[in-house]
């Protein structure tokens, strides 16, 4: 008799592939959490994580806009996707100003922060989820949502990094937001993927997508940790 094989959900599936390649991102945050000299640093975060954010709303309004192609009319993924999308976008909408706040706080200028050229690594990540959205598949965006969304830090430790770097809690505020809200976005997320008919080639492109998340804001912390040691 032969044994049956264990079925895995959707979510399931993209969230062991980001915590199987995710162990080097999450050593290297707690690095520049735990960064001697934090609070410096923290200041390049903050313009870093601005390029990034900044992005977010737009990403998710050009795939929902390819979700809507008369080509993916009768895609039941795609369609799927396009509603939670609609969901999520206004729960996202002016995050990018929270962090204008923090490095406001922080004592930095906004026009500072908006005006500076982005690194190429903030371009390379977001500029591969435009890619896919308009030149392959918008699912792929997925997989970066699920990356960058999938584990806030709790308040705890927000507020004790906040005491042990002796920088007002004012200046973490978007942290704190997301401490709050992503964890039910993680599982709203999750529902989605479970209820769409994915097929392997989709997973595996979430996958594809996640992964690079993953590689590509490793280096985008290491780069703000460098930027501790050269000053």
């Amino acid at each position: 008799m032969k044994t049956a094989r264990p079925t895995f959900r959707n979510s399931e599936v993209v969230r062991a592939k980001i915590a199987l390649f995710g162990g080097r991102l999450g050593s290297i945050a707690a690095q520049l959490w735990n960064h001697p000299q934090f609070p410096r640093i923290y200041r390049e975060y903050i313009f870093q994580s601005h390029s990034i954010i900044r992005a977010s709303v737009p990403l998710m309004q050009a795939a929902e806009q390819a979700c809507a192609k008369p080509c993916h009319a009768e895609d039941p993924v795609l369609q799927g996707f396009a509603r939670y999308l609609q969901r999520h976008i206004p729960e996202e909408t002016g995050h990018h100003e929270w962090i204008l706040n923090d490095g406001e706080a922080l004592g930095l200028k906004r026009t500072a922060i908006l005006e500076r050229p982005p690194k190429e690594s903030a371009t390379q990540l977001v500029g591969a989820q435009y890619y896919w959205i308009h030149h392959y598949n918008p699912i792929a965006l997925a997989g970066y949502i699920a990356t960058m969304e999938g584990n806030p830090d709790p308040v705890e430790a927000i507020e004790a990094l906040a005491e042990r770097s002796k920088l007002p809690l004012k200046c973490f505020s978007s942290f704190l937001y997301h401490a709050k809200i992503d964890h039910r976005h993680r599982r709203e997320l999750d529902e989605v993927l479970d209820s769409l008919p994915l097929t392997s080639a989709h997973l595996e492109l979430i996958g594809v997508s996640s992964l690079r998340t993953i590689r590509v804001m490793t280096e985008i912390l290491e780069d703000i940790i460098e930027s501790g040691r050269s000053k």
